[in-house]
């Protein structure tokens, strides 16, 4: 079989703080004196138990952020993140990143963002990764600052950062309130990739759609609920980037083997596939297209065609585009 991990792919839903490699941490934990507790919960069919819900897991997410101490510490995770991403086949990766928590504590948003771009744009450099920074508001708590996050990312629109988002655990959750922000980002030219679909049905997808003017879902996996969206989505040539292994670990889907993604994709829809939170959830990238290969039966020409809908990610080069499309081909070339 055609090695998974020399399959080019985009990476585009993974959040920072949950995507850092678990040495890294570990040893950023060691140099502090601190204990931390990283579980890894991939649910059934995978590596441990899932979560008990979402709450519970958003719960420990926040341990490793509070573990940072100083920029210093999140530039070298940040560098960390991106030569894992490599070693996975990665050639575009868009993390999406939360300056939010971290700051007040290590400086304002402005410089938290400043190192965060300057440490994914030195790595990708350094690794041969293209990176670009998807800002992002937690619905759930960031109403009072989306603003402000939201000017942020327009004024490095095409200098680090490549989106503006939203994510967040509540669905519907109003997206009426961010809005404007999303408007703001799109202003500057950025794609607004938001979270749907995943712990509410098919109507929150419409609304990030409708309200937010999104042209990206993370998850949308619920969108299979309704006919008329699917077709909306596969017309429109909306991407939805689902993460297999994550939606079993927090309940959204039983097991790996129910996943939407399949149905998703033969209905036309555009699935790029992802790992969400790799710290938390045990599996990266890689590991999501063999889930595709072995559990959903998807052969080497189907595998190729996902990753193939990385190249209608927006902030993508024109260089890396063409990287991507080169190295489909050439994969596909290989005697299985």
């Amino acid at each position: 079989m055609r090695p998974l991990l020399e399959l080019p792919k985009v990476h585009v839903h993974a959040h920072l703080d949950g995507s850092y490699p678990r040495e890294a941490v570990l040893a950023l934990a060691r140099r502090r004196g601190v204990e931390v507790d990283l579980p890894v919960r991939g649910g059934p069919a995978s590596r441990g138990e899932g979560w008990g819900d979402v709450w519970e897991f958003f719960e420990a997410y926040g341990r490793v952020p509070a573990l940072v101490g100083s920029l210093d510490d999140l530039a070298g995770l940040c560098r960390a993140l991106v030569e894992q991403e490599a070693a996975e086949g990665v050639v575009y990766f868009e993390p999406a990143v939360e300056p939010q928590l971290y700051a007040p504590r290590l400086g304002g948003l402005r410089e938290v963002t400043r190192v965060v771009l300057e440490a994914l744009g030195a790595a990708g450099g350094e690794f041969g990764v293209e990176v670009g920074a998807l800002v992002t508001v937690n619905t759930d708590t960031d109403e009072p600052i989306a603003a402000e996050l939201a000017a942020l990312a327009a004024e490095h629109a095409g200098r680090g950062v490549t989106a503006f988002g939203t994510a967040g655990f509540e669905e519907p959750s109003g997206l009426h309130r961010f809005a404007a922000a999303a408007a703001t980002a799109r202003a500057a030219g950025l794609p607004v990739v938001a979270h749907a679909g995943q712990t509410g049905g098919w109507e929150c997808v419409a609304e990030a759609l409708d309200v937010l003017g999104a042209t990206r879902i993370s998850h949308g996996v619920r969108s299979v609920e309704d006919a008329g969206l699917v077709r909306r989505l596969a017309e429109e040539g909306v991407l939805c980037d689902v993460a297999p292994v994550s939606n079993v670990a927090l309940g959204v889907v039983p097991d790996l083997a129910a996943h939407p993604a399949p149905l998703l994709h033969a209905a036309g829809v555009g699935v790029t596939l992802n790992a969400d939170d790799q710290l938390w959830f045990g599996r990266g990238v890689s590991a999501q297209y063999a889930i595709a290969r072995e559990v959903w039966g998807l052969p080497d020409t189907e595998l190729a065609a996902l990753a193939g809908h990385g190249l209608r990610v927006a902030g993508m080069s024109p260089a890396t585009r063409q990287r991507l499309a080169a190295g489909l081909a050439s994969w596909l070339e290989r005697p299985r």
